[in-house]
């Protein structure tokens, strides 16, 4: 993790250079020369507009009555939503009426029925020998923020059904239950009341970003050919983008200035492979559409087009197996998830120490057990009659092995305590976004594989330089790590580095 605390904004010249500290820093997965870029794509929601945890709230309210009026119990409407009960990348699983989180290999690590966490027993008897194929039917990954209410619908209403009939619901209900919640939350966003409550009142969901204008003006004025692909509607676009940069850089007229193409009512991701000609809603502005047709008004195709969005899947990986376009994935809860990993960041250097003395101690005790057993086979032996020497070997064996377990025993103890100590800075249902437990998350794993970069806003490329050489940290294996880790301040086995994996943003004039 970075270790310099760089003030917020500094001056230089005419324009304003933007100075990050860690947790504002773009992360990198795969390399990337930002000079060899010649467009850059953005969508708009969650990406270059942060919404407030107001919306959330707004949109499952506005759900509550739809499916009220589809005959779900009038109670629900008595459930106020919590922004915090979910994360990205928790699964819904239609089959059992569950809510999980998955980790790297897509092993179910926490699951809860209802408002009712599972056992460690109790998940391992589902679960155990049950492995995800998440192309089934029966698993629904929640990829973006706008999901994350249906993950509280799911687990609110079948707690509610459930009381109400004393009665576990069947595979039937449970699916069709997920089905009337997708269809809910879609006529939200479809039929203008989430809409129509955000433009009536931008403040209140919409978080403005003072530095976005500005990094979008660095990276246009450097050559780059700017174009916004969103998938919602001209009229909602407009409202919300001119709320965002109209007026916050000196030069430009509105914020159409600051690209030269606008698509809207995209349909990602079916966008990146569809041919259909888009329809002309002013000098610069398209309606649907496909890939092909803004490759071509960009002159570029393939990695000289960096897309920068928010959702996993319909921004990030299927523009990547489709395209050939770099990508870059906008993490909001990333700064957070890093402020919260600082705040106890000697209990994670503490109990990766813990962890190499533990394997240690391990591969001791295992020494001195076999050292023990050797000798009482010796003192069975015929003929070895009283041997005095075997007899104190045995002794100072059995003392060794004591004392071993003693060890071990208290640093599983002390791990297990620095381990709670750290996540009660996490959410208290799911943990952290990115990991679960030692291993990376679900969610964490699938950005590591397909995004080239991550970072939590948009306006942190304000720091870096348009011609900026993207380079990831050195990739280790667990047994080069294992030299490395000698050095506490080089790396820690939960992940965290000195750089953490940042690109470093120079020092450079506007």
């Amino acid at each position: 993790m970075d270790t310099t605390r760089p003030s917020n904004l500094t001056t230089s010249g005419p324009t304003q250079q933007l100075a990050l500290t860690s947790p504002r820093r773009i992360f990198v997965n795969r390399a990337l020369k930002l000079g060899e870029i010649t467009a850059i794509g953005f969508d708009m929601d969650y990406t270059l507009c942060r919404y407030k945890p107001a919306l959330e709230v707004l949109a499952t309210e506005l759900s509550i009555g739809h499916l009220v009026s589809r005959g779900y119990p009038e109670a629900l409407r008595d459930r106020a939503f919590d922004p915090d009960w979910g994360v990205r990348g928790l699964v819904i699983d239609c089959a059992k009426g569950n809510v999980v989180k998955m980790d790297a290999h897509r092993h179910v690590t926490r699951a809860w029925h209802g408002l009712e966490p599972f056992t460690d027993e109790q998940r391992r008897e589902i679960y155990h020998a049950d492995p995800a194929r998440l192309s089934a039917d029966r698993w629904v990954p929640s990829d973006t923020l706008f999901a994350t209410p249906e993950t509280w619908l799911y687990s609110q209403l079948v707690q509610l059904l459930e009381a109400d009939s004393g009665t576990k619901l069947d595979i039937h209900e449970t699916r069709r239950l997920y089905a009337d919640i997708r269809y809910c939350v879609d006529l939200v966003h479809r039929d203008d009341s989430l809409k129509s409550a955000v433009r009536a009142d931008m403040p209140r969901y919409v978080e403005p970003d003072p530095h976005l204008g500005q990094a979008l003006h660095r990276l246009r004025s450097s050559g780059k050919r700017l174009f916004l692909l969103t998938n919602s509607d001209h009229s909602y676009t407009e409202h919300v983008m001119s709320y965002l940069l109209d007026n916050q850089v000196t030069g430009y007229r509105s914020w159409q200035d600051y690209f030269e193409s606008v698509w809207v009512s995209a349909g990602k991701p079916s966008f990146f492979q569809r041919m259909e000609e888009p329809i002309e809603l002013g000098a610069k502005i398209f309606d649907r559409g496909g890939r092909v047709h803004l490759e071509k008004r960009l002159g570029v195709s393939g990695d000289r087009i960096l897309y920068v969005g928010d959702h996993i899947y319909g921004d990030v990986l299927k523009t990547r197996s489709t395209t050939g376009w770099r990508t870059a994935l906008i993490v909001p809860e990333l700064e957070a998830e890093m402020e919260a990993l600082q705040t106890e960041i000697d209990a994670i250097i503490e109990r990766a120490r813990c962890e190499e003395d533990l394997f240690e101690l391990e591969s001791a005790l295992a020494s001195a057990e076999l050292n023990l057993r050797h000798v009482r086979r010796a003192e069975r032996n015929p003929g070895t009659g009283e041997n005095g020497q075997l007899v104190l070997e045995r002794q100072a064996l059995r003392s060794c092995v004591a004392d071993f377990r003693s060890r071990v025993a208290a640093t599983k103890s002390r791990i297990t305590a620095l381990s709670t100590q750290i996540e009660k800075h996490h959410n208290p249902r799911w943990g952290q976004l990115l990991k679960e437990r030692h291993k990376h998350s679900l969610f964490g794993n699938q950005m590591k594989d397909y995004a080239c970069l991550y970072s939590s806003r948009v306006s942190n490329f304000a720091a870096y330089s348009p011609d900026h050489d993207f380079q990831p940290p050195r990739d280790l294996l667990p047994h080069e790590r294992a030299l490395h880790v000698r050095n506490r301040n080089d790396v820690d086995r939960n992940g965290l580095q000195t750089n953490g994996g940042a690109a470093q943003p120079p020092v450079a004039a506007s």
